[in-house]
Formats: structure tokens, sequence, C-alpha cells
């Protein structure tokens, strides 16, 4: 079974004792579910035994972590339920890919939080990193962009963005940026 870790570590204790924070709760966990939560903290990852699997259930009911089969659609899926945070750091973009760049800038700069179809449509659509689509400020011009009367009714846009042939690169993307611990998925 394999699944994503979801969630901030509100403060660093040990391998074996944990407080994450999840939205307005926070979680204290210890021994083997806090050690499954941090094995799929940075990456997708598996459960190998019968009581790692209980404990992943455990985590998948506190809404700590998102389960996915192996494939790459199925990864997209998994991080489309979840919000990306960038992390706070002093020299955020050192030691990037072009691409881990554009897509941490969007993340951090866009001036609303971006879902993940949102995020693959600028990537897919190559939209350009402009000051008029960047900030707060123009959040209305960068929602404008990307919804048209062809991906503003329900659920179109998340639906075009599985097809897309961006989806398996922005996807690449998102997870190496989490395992350079930029972002954080909340």
């Amino acid at each position: 079974m394999k699944y994503i870790s979801i969630g901030s570590v509100m403060v660093e204790g040990t391998e074996h004792i944990l407080d994450v924070c999840r939205g307005s709760y926070s979680y204290h966990l210890t021994g083997e579910l806090a050690a499954v939560w941090l094995n799929g903290r940075f990456r997708f990852a598996t459960v190998k035994k019968a009581t790692e699997e209980q404990t992943l259930m455990t985590l998948l009911k506190m809404g700590l972590a998102i389960q996915a089969d192996g494939s790459c659609f199925e990864e997209y899926r998994a991080l489309t339920q979840c919000t990306l945070v960038p992390s706070d750091r002093r020299h955020p973009y050192w030691g990037l890919t072009r691409i881990e760049h554009t897509v941490l800038q969007w993340l951090r700069e866009a001036g609303l939080v971006l879902s993940m179809a949102e995020l693959t449509y600028l990537i897919d659509r190559k939209v350009p990193l402009q000051t008029d689509l960047l900030g707060n400020t123009n959040a209305q011009n960068l929602v404008e962009r990307i919804y048209t009367r062809d991906t503003i009714g329900d659920n179109i846009l998340e639906h075009q963005m599985e097809r897309s042939d961006a989806r398996e690169l922005v996807t690449k993307t998102v997870l190496c940026l989490l395992r350079k611990k930029r972002l954080v998925l909340l």
C-alpha cells in the first residue's frame, strides 16, 4: 500500500514522539504511528508489515495521510487532495532546476493558494511569470487567466489536467520540491 503523509511538524521531536498539525487540529504521534508518518513525509512510501498497514489506516482516518497506488496518475490524484504550501526558507530558490524554480515561484508568488490542477495548467500552457499575474493585487488576473469558458465548469479544469502532457512533469517536480524541503503538504 502506497501513501504520502500530510501535515506539518509543530516542534521537531524524536523519531518516536512527534507533534503534527493539520488545519486547526494537532496530533501527538508516538511509536509506530510517528515512524509510519515520517516514512511518508517527503515522498510516497509503502508499508511493508501488517502492523504498519493498520497504522497507516489510522493515519488515513486521522487525515494525516493519503493513499495512492503505484502509478504517476494516482500520485497526481493524491496530490490534488493536498494543499501545497511553500516552506519558509532564507534562500528558497538555491539549488533548484529551472522547472523546480518555476513551480516554486508560482506557488510562492501567485497571490493565492494554487491547486495541483491550477499549477499543472500554468505549466502546461507555459504561462509566463509576469508581474501582472503575481501578488495579492493581481490574483484576480491570474484567476481569469486560468478559468476561462472552457475550464470554469464543475471540475472541468481538474479533468483536463488529469490528461495533460504536463501532469507527470508537475507531479515529479512537486515531489522533488517536497524532498528538498521547499514544500509542505497540508
